[in-house]
C-alpha cells in the first residue's frame, strides 16, 4: 500500500488557530472595527499631501481607482488596521474619495481595468519585459537571436549536402 505523501505531512484542519500567533500585524485585533473610523483614518491619510501627490500622479498615469482602492484596503489590512471584512467595506468610500480627488485636480480618473482593453500576446509581453527587465529581455532576444542564426545554418548546410548529392548522383547526366 502506497501512502499519499501530502496527507503524511500535512497538519490537521484548524491546525493555524491553535497556533501561537507569530506576530504579524494581522494577527491581532485590528486597530478599526467600525468601517466609518477606518474610511476617516484613510481619508486623514490620503490628504496627507505627499500621499495625495502619489496617488494623483498614478491616477493621472492610468492607474485605475480599482487598483488604488485595492491596494490601500489590502495594506490597511496587512498593517492590522481594520479586518478583511472592514477592508471590503471601506473600498466603495475610498474610491468615490479618489475620485472627488482627481475630479478636484483637474482630470477624470479611470475607474476599472477594462477586462478586454488589450489582449496579452508575444508582442505586449516583450514590449513590458523591455520596459521592466532589460537584462531579461536582451537575455532572450539573444536567445532568440541565437537559434534563428542555428535555422539558417542549418538550412545552409542542408542545402550544400543536396547539392553535394546531386553533383555526384550516378543518375546524373552528361550534357
Amino acid at each position: 500500500m502506497e501512502m499519499d505523501k501530502l496527507t503524511a505531512l500535512a497538519a490537521p484542519p484548524g491546525h493555524s488557530l491553535t497556533d501561537s500567533p507569530q506576530g504579524y500585524p494581522w494577527e491581532n485585533p485590528p486597530q478599526f472595527t467600525n468601517p466609518d473610523d477606518a474610511v476617516d483614518f484613510i481619508v486623514d491619510k490620503l490628504r496627507d499631501k505627499k500621499s495625495h501627490e502619489e496617488i494623483m500622479k498614478a491616477l493621472l498615469a492610468g492607474v485605475t481607482v480599482e487598483e488604488v482602492v485595492a491596494q490601500i484596503a489590502f495594506k490597511g489590512f496587512l498593517a492590522g488596521t481594520y479586518s478583511p471584512d472592514v477592508a471590503e467595506l471601506v473600498k466603495p468610500a475610498i474610491a468615490v474619495y479618489l475620485m472627488d480627488a482627481a475630479e478636484r485636480e483637474g482630470f477624470e480618473p479611470q475607474l476599472f481595468v477594462e477586462e478586454d482593453s488589450e489582449e496579452f500576446n508575444d508582442q505586449s509581453f516583450f514590449a513590458i519585459l523591455k520596459q521592466r527587465n532589460p537584462k531579461m529581455f536582451d537575455a532572450m532576444n539573444e536567445e532568440i537571436n541565437e537559434r534563428q542564426r542555428l535555422k539558417v545554418d542549418e538550412a545552409v548546410q542542408g542545402e550544400l549536402k543536396e547539392d553535394n548529392l546531386k553533383q555526384n548522383s550516378f543518375l546524373r547526366t552528361e550534357e
